[in-house]
């Protein structure tokens, strides 16, 4: 553990709450992310985890078996990953709220994102959820309580009763359910180090922070995904005088769109290269600088669409965390990390700007491939639909009306069939790659939303040309 006291931890976060993986594709990709210089995992479980008794229905459908946990954490050991399970405990609680049997905990009826702090059974189905996790982990020496991102709180009757009885402003609202929660893993497990995001806190004043009853009872993690940074200035300073240990988070995908299906590997990067100017000057302040969690967002929230896919953003996370070890990035770095995939020439990190295609070999490369081709085709969709010559003589409008000159609309309808088969091929050829790696269900959604979109709007064009130009036809003999 030495090593790390210097540069601290190097999570790789997995959010499990949109296309988890099968486990035996982390049996590949563990020894990978050994080899890029990662030290440990942070696993957002949210509906994935065999959840049992009471919280039997939080479980999805594809949830992990018990023994798959285990075998999870196996392989973690086996490649010297710690592991931190992370488990929502106030806001982004979709997966339990949107349950007949939980809804009562809503803070808003209507809305299935924060739970309320005043209803007695919301502490009880945080600690049960709690207890189960850490059960299934027993070597665990962090734990991740979530508590970011509280868009709802202290407006339902029971909160706003509570409030002017006890005289609470909302934020002191907040810091009594999160200390609710922090009081009881310390009673019941005394040796957890706890940890939660740091948004909630970090435009606090610090005479309120020093009396929100949090300091020693949590290890903050302040993230920040961003290129530029827009970190309250004085958030260290205060940080450090209630929190004496401190992680940063980062991202290598997920942060860039809620619908984007390829990394931006450059804008990763530089949130990088930012975060360690910020922490060269920053992190002396604090007792320790336990390191970096490199978040990999699977979804915005829990109704949210999949955005990009873990096996296409490895080349991000290797680049992203040979950056964090050597403290720079250069063209030594990128020519290595690709070596490390076994690409043919250097990982694009302006994916849509692609020349060439590169070939790589690492888990899920045929994945990545997929995805940098689709860019091609999609970008080629999107001019086609767009393209002003087809809004001009291939419109809607005088299709359906049989209005049309075959002279403008042949060559239209050729460029049409031309792409749609692309798209058709490449959605074969990803039902076959994304089925060894994730549950039938991601499957599924992924080719749905983004290239049966394409396909359905496409053969929607093309039936109704075909029609006219039949017409056409008609009207000639």
């Amino acid at each position: 553990m030495t090593h790390h006291q210097e540069s601290g931890h190097r999570l790789v976060h997995l959010d499990l709450k949109g296309a988890p993986p099968k486990v035996d594709y982390f049996e590949k990709v563990f020894p990978l992310l050994k080899s890029f210089g990662a030290t440990g995992l942070l696993i957002e479980y949210e509906d994935m985890f065999p959840y049992w008794g009471d919280l039997e229905e939080i479980a999805c459908e594809y949830a992990y078996s018990k023994e798959a946990v285990e075998r999870i954490q196996q392989l973690a050991a086996d490649n010297d990953l710690i592991v931190i399970p992370l488990v929502q405990t106030f806001g982004h609680f979709e997966f339990v709220l949107k349950h007949d049997k939980f809804v009562s905990l809503r803070e808003v009826a209507t809305f299935p994102m924060a739970l309320c702090p005043s209803n007695p059974d919301s502490l009880t189905a945080v600690t049960m959820m709690m207890d189960q996790v850490i059960e299934l982990h027993p070597a665990l020496q962090w734990f991740h309580i979530g508590a970011d991102e509280v868009y709802h709180i202290g407006v339902c009757d029971k909160c706003k009763k509570r409030m002017s009885q006890e005289n609470l402003t909302t934020q002191q609202l907040f810091f009594a359910h999160t200390q609710a929660v922090l009081l009881y893993l310390k009673a019941k497990h005394p040796n957890l180090k706890p940890i939660m995001w740091d948004d909630m806190l970090r435009f606090t004043e610090l005479p309120v922070l020093q009396g929100s009853g949090l300091g020693g009872l949590v290890e903050v993690m302040v993230w920040h995904y961003l290129t530029n940074f827009q970190l309250p200035a004085d958030i260290w300073d205060k940080f450090s005088q209630v929190f004496p240990n401190i992680w940063v988070a980062s991202a290598f995908k997920g942060a860039t769109g809620s619908s984007v299906y390829t990394t931006n590997i450059k804008y990763h990067v530089e949130n990088h290269l930012s975060w360690l100017q910020i922490l060269d000057k920053e992190k002396t302040k604090f007792n320790n600088f336990r390191g970096f969690a490199i978040t990999g967002w699977q979804r915005y929230d829990h109704y949210a669409i999949l955005c990009e896919l873990l096996p296409q953003a490895l080349p991000s996370l290797a680049i992203c965390l040979s950056i964090i070890n050597k403290g720079t990035f250069s063209f030594d770095i990128h020519n290595e990390v690709s070596k490390q995939l076994k690409s043919n020439c250097l990982i694009p990190i302006n994916a849509p700007h692609l020349t060439e295609i590169p070939h790589s070999e690492f888990p899920g490369s045929d994945v990545y491939k997929a995805m940098l081709e689709f860019i091609r085709v999609d970008l080629a969709f999107d001019d086609f639909m767009n393209n002003e010559a087809r809004l001009t003589w291939m419109n809607e409008y005088h299709l359906k009306r049989n209005f049309a000159n075959p002279v403008h609309v042949e060559p239209l309808l050729a460029q049409a069939v031309e792409i749609l088969d692309s798209l058709q091929m490449i959605y074969k050829s990803l039902q076959t790659t994304l089925s060894q790696v994730f549950y039938p269900n991601t499957v599924e959604e992924w080719l749905t939303v983004f290239p049966g979109y394409r396909i359905a709007k496409l053969s929607e064009v093309i039936d109704t040309v075909r029609n006219n130009l039949g017409h056409n036809k008609d009207m000639q003999t």
